[in-house]
Parts: C-alpha cells; structure tokens; sequence
C-alpha cells in the first residue's frame, strides 16, 4: 500500500535538519510548480561566442519592428545579441573598466616601503569598492546603460550590420551609479554628478536636454538619506529608488516640480545594486536586514531560507547579489 507524501513546496532553512521534519531542507537544481517539485529543465547556447569579463547585467526588448535583442553588461565590456544569437561588442569607445571583485582599500603601512608617491594619502583601510555592475533599460527601441564605476550613460541606436557602438548621451550628467526610464519617458540618472544622494531628470522625451527652465521639464531633486543611490524601478504608477539604508518614491506631479519624492521605507535597502526585481504590481528586494516587497507599502517578505543566506553570505563580494527577473 502506497502513502502519499505531502510535502509543502519551497526549502526550509531556518534552523536545524530536525526542526525542518516534514519539509524539504536542501535542494539542486530544482523549481516548484503549481505547489510540485519539478525540474528547472536545460539550457541551450544561444551565441558560440563568448563574452568578455564577468556579466553583472542583462536586459532583454523588442525594436519597432519586433526584432529580438539582449543586452549583457560586464565589468569591462558592453555586448548586444540579436535573435540569430550573433553577439556583438557594443562597448563605448570612452567607457573605463571596471572590476569583477569587491575591492578592499587598504592604509598606512600596508605594502612595502616605497611602494606609492610619497606625500599621496592612502584611502580609509577596509573600505570596499563594489564589483562593478550596469543598469540597463530602454529608451523607445533603444538601450541606455550606465555602469556604477564608469558614470557615463550611453544609448545605443541599434545595428548590427555596422560597426555602431554604444554611445554617451549629450548632455547628461556624468560620475552617476544607476540610471532608469520612468514610464512618463523621463531619463533618471541616479547619484548624479557624483553626489549619491541627487536625482537628475530629462526633459521629457529629450534625453540630450537636462538643463531646467521655463519651457521644459528637466530638473533635479536631492533626497533627505544617509544612504548611497544604487538603483531605480518601475512599479504600476510609481518609481522606485534605492539607497543602500532605504527606499523613496517619486511620482509624476507635472510642472513647475515635475516629480514629487517622498520616503517610503527606512532601514531595508538594497545589499547590491542588482538585488531587486520588478513586476507590474510589486518590487522585491534583498537588503542587509532581509528581504522585502513593496507593492503599495514597503514590507518585509518573510523566508524560510534567510537564516542559511544571511549565516553563508560573503559580505566583501555583497555587491554581486543578483535577483534575476
């Protein structure tokens, strides 16, 4: 006689093999599907071609015409596929590389005697420069990038049967860490100018004006934090931004503000610039506290698995958290 076993879906992690008795408690390679453990399937090669450095971001869309694309970001490069799988290096003749790893600065009296220019102060010890990670979005049938070491941000007018690259946007602000398309179609370049805290906009529809005055609707906003800009995302009627201590809204109020902000959440922001997803109706994230939702309020999103993540993670190499969608 044969016993239906009925375990309940997901992996439980938050305590020992025991206490997760009647659950799953480890797992490879697998997914759950209408409440079944089922197979994550295979993978199939859609380029012969490899990328260069490591990928920290990808962005699929569609042309006016309905053409495939993928966009890849890598600590050194930008590559484009069409829907032949032809890959392409589409890396911006100005674009400074960044790193694949979390780096660690290090003081006095670190190196050998010698070692660097006299006289030139050597950074805080201990302080990380994040592994270097894009933000990826489009403009109409168009990419636009930013990379959070490089700054710039770059549009990319398609084309693949010409050597066209990807290239800086005139005008916009440079030395920012993210940048989003917000569905009114304004350009946000998030840690504009190199201040983490500002949000500088477009024009609306003209992502080469960013000057303010009378007759348009660029501008800009610095927002009341003690956290860093990371990254930005669309959620139904209202855009989000990320710091790493918390998260502000900024909704469409039209001229002479253009955008209204207003904090939403303290305490839960983003452990990486990667490490939120979007859909239509929420966002969610994980941060150094746990995970969160946001889907008109912000809130924590309980897991059966945050004591195994939050025990394991290397918190050096944190900026590679990445929440695929």
């Amino acid at each position: 006689m044969y016993l239906p076993i009925k375990l309940p879906p997901g992996i439980y992690r938050n305590g020992t093999e025991y206490q997760a008795a009647g659950r799953w408690h480890d797992a490879s390679l697998v997914r759950w599907y209408e409440n079944t453990l089922r197979p994550v399937l295979g993978w199939r090669t859609r380029s012969a071609s490899a990328v260069t450095g490591s990928c920290r971001a990808i962005i699929t869309w569609r042309d006016n015409a309905a053409n495939r694309f993928i966009a890849l970001g890598t600590h050194s490069k930008l590559f484009a596929m069409n829907e032949l799988g032809t890959l392409k290096d589409i890396t911006p003749t100005s674009f400074s590389v960044g790193y694949a790893n979390a780096q660690v600065t290090t003081g006095y009296g670190y190196n050998t005697y010698g070692n660097f220019a006299y006289g030139v102060a050597r950074p805080d010890t201990g302080v990380i420069i994040p592994a270097t990670t894009w933000s990826l979005d489009t403009w109409g049938q168009y990419l636009v990038a930013c990379s959070n070491h490089d700054g710039k941000i770059y549009e990319w007018q398609l084309g693949f049967t010409t050597p066209t690259l990807a290239a800086v946007i005139t005008n916009a602000p440079t030395s920012n860490k993210a940048i989003m398309v917000t569905a009114e179609r304004f350009l946000f370049a998030l840690g504009a100018g190199g201040n983490p805290r500002k949000v500088q906009w477009c024009d609306q529809e003209d992502n080469t004006l960013w000057t303010p005055a009378g007759d348009n609707q660029a501008g800009d906003y610095e927002l009341t934090t003690p956290g860093s800009l990371l990254a930005g995302k669309r959620v139904k009627g209202v855009n989000l931004m990320f710091t790493d201590v918390d998260v502000h809204t900024a909704n469409y109020v039209g001229a002479p503000f253009v955008y209204g902000f207003e904090k939403a959440g303290s305490g839960c922001g983003l452990i990486s610039a990667q490490a939120v997803a979007a859909i239509d109706t929420a966002a969610i994230w994980m941060s150094s506290s746990g995970f969160w939702i946001y889907d008109g309020y912000v809130k924590p999103l309980p897991c059966d698995v945050s004591d195994y993540i939050f025990t394991n993670i290397n918190y050096g190499q944190k900026s590679k958290v990445c929440c695929p969608q």
